[in-house]
């Protein structure tokens, strides 16, 4: 279901969601403003599924 592949400069993991496969890539230097979006989208997403 899962498969990481690590190398010197980066890495990513492949998993199934809902029958589609995802490809995740990570990188050394953090991003905040990416860490933003996916905090609101998160939290979006779970006040709509509470109303």
């Amino acid at each position: 279901m899962e498969r990481a592949v690590n190398s010197r400069k980066k890495s990513s993991m492949t998993m199934i969601v809902e029958g589609r496969e995802v490809a995740l890539h990570f990188s050394d230097e953090p991003n905040t403003q990416i860490v933003v979006k996916i905090k609101q989208a998160l939290l979006g997403t779970y006040l709509a599924a509470k109303e």
